[in-house]
């Protein structure tokens, strides 16, 4: 723990000090999820050097809260399940919407539904509390009618979470895009997601303390401009732009890759009344949304 909290201050010591002193900051962490790709190539071909905007790369979402409690970000990208972990969040709001996830959060397993129902022993559940993912599980549980099963969590973060072995008693493991990959490969199968859950839905935004956004509203409108550009760079050459942004991509093929986009859907031009009907039953503010 000591160990951990040593590189998170030099790491966020590194991206403090690497900013002119002159210049006016905004800092929002974020991490390798598809839907927040396009930051990194507008990071990667600079066209956020003219913007106050300096984005945090992380793996583990729990460290949203963590460096935003602390005062070292004013904001972060996540679901809108991951601010209610927070001990205050009250000022946090969405500045704007980025995807919707439709596939791309899955539930794997080295046994299959049907085994995973008639198994009566322990079940080793695999998955980084204090995130969508804890959500995500009771969902599953929930809607596959899977309580009586003995399930035993485990907090680990996604970097661990991607090198797990099949060869291991009854799992079940919770990852998104582009973590899970690895372990598809290494035999482990889907058993559910964001696309066949159907009282789930998860709704990625960039949220930043509201008195951010009010003084910064033009900042705000700039760094969505460029999200729509990267975007559309993406649309129009995504071999290139997967090029610029495979070294955020925690080793995912150009094929995987591809896959990952076909299963979210994007939010930052028209946001659907059923995403903002799902957001207001969480009681998530959306009078700001730019």
């Amino acid at each position: 723990m000591v160990c951990s909290l040593a590189i998170t201050s030099a790491i966020i010591s590194l991206f403090y000090f690497s900013a002119r002193s002159s210049e006016h900051i905004i800092r929002i962490s974020t991490n390798s999820w598809v839907g927040f790709t396009p930051f990194a190539y507008a990071q990667e071909k600079g066209w956020l050097e003219q913007t106050p905007f300096r984005f945090l790369w992380q793996v583990d979402l729990s460290e949203n809260a963590r460096l935003y409690e602390r005062g070292f970000t004013h904001g972060f990208t996540a679901t809108q399940y991951e601010k209610f972990y927070f001990n205050d969040y009250s000022k946090v709001k969405p500045a704007f919407l980025i995807d919707r996830s439709a596939g791309a959060d899955v539930i794997l397993s080295n046994y299959t539904l049907a085994d995973l129902k008639k198994t009566t022993g322990s079940i080793s559940v695999y998955l980084e509390l204090g995130t969508v993912s804890e959500d995500l599980f009771k969902a599953f549980v929930t809607e596959l009618q899977l309580d009586d099963q003995q399930f035993h969590i485990v907090n680990i973060s996604q970097k661990k979470l991607s090198t797990l072995k099949i060869d291991q008693p009854p799992a079940v493991i919770v990852s998104y895009h582009p973590y899970f990959s690895a372990l598809i490969d290494r035999g482990f199968m889907e058993v559910g997601s964001t696309a066949t859950l159907k009282s789930f839905h998860v709704i990625d935004a960039i949220y930043v303390n509201e008195d951010v956004i009010v003084n910064n509203k033009q900042a705000f409108e700039t760094l969505k401009k460029i999200f729509t550009r990267a975007h559309s760079a993406m649309q129009e050459n995504p071999h290139e732009f997967y090029r610029v942004v495979e070294p955020y991509l925690e080793g995912q093929s150009y094929e995987d890759f591809l896959l990952s986009l076909d299963q979210i859907e994007w939010l930052h031009r028209d946001v659907p009344l059923g995403v903002l009907e799902q957001l207001h039953a969480q009681k998530i503010a959306t009078d700001g949304l730019l």
